[in-house]
């Protein structure tokens, strides 16, 4: 069984907007509408959880209209949050595989999700982190917020349900829809001229 835990319970203080970040509009739509609806037309993804918080209740009202099973964590924090629920047997089983994923890019598609698990399969390894050139964010003028040797997290990673340390491979995709992981301002507007191109 592979999960998908969309993290939607931070705050998103990057953005410096008044409302909830996974409820941030691109194309007229909330970007987390995108990456349910990319999970749900995944061959690989068979459960879905949204992980919210109390600095997300618009996201945990929008989400109960796609069929995901809504969780409420503390909001202390992504790793915080993310070992909760890992370590939780009420919503994944002990070595369940579990892709996590941000709320916030809106052009992830289901055969992008499946080229990712994909190759994490076929990998054989526990844990497997998922980046995309640093190049590509130059060329998009995209602000990454993090460039470790050449390469930018997406924000999608795969591990196992276990809170253990595990051994991790990272999977380098040229999708320039990864690399739009809104996290400023700048970023939406660059998103919203990427629509119209």
């Amino acid at each position: 069984m592979t999960t998908a835990l969309i993290m939607a319970g931070g705050k998103g203080t990057r953005m410096d907007l008044d409302y909830e970040k996974p409820m941030i509009k691109v194309n007229g739509r909330p970007m987390i509408s995108y990456v349910i609806e990319a999970l749900i037309e995944s061959e690989f993804i068979d459960k879905i959880l949204v992980a919210v918080s109390d600095n997300t209740p618009y996201t945990s009202e929008y989400a109960k209209k796609f069929p995901v099973r809504v969780i409420h964590t503390d909001g202390e924090g992504y790793i915080e949050d993310l070992a909760s629920i890992l370590s939780n047997r009420k919503y994944v089983e002990e070595d369940e595989v579990i892709m996590t994923i941000v709320a916030d890019l809106p052009f992830i598609t289901g055969e992008q999700i499946d080229d990712v698990l994909d190759n994490y399969y076929k990998r054989g390894k526990p844990a497997m982190c998922v980046s995309v050139p640093a190049s590509l964010f130059k060329k998009y003028r995209i602000t990454p917020t993090l460039v470790y040797k050449g390469l930018v997290p997406t924000g999608v990673n795969l591990l196992l349900a276990n809170n253990e340390e595990q051994d991790q491979s990272i999977y380098e995709s040229h999708n320039v829809e990864l690399a739009f992981n809104i996290n400023t301002l700048n970023d939406l507007n660059l998103s919203e001229h990427y629509i119209k191109k």
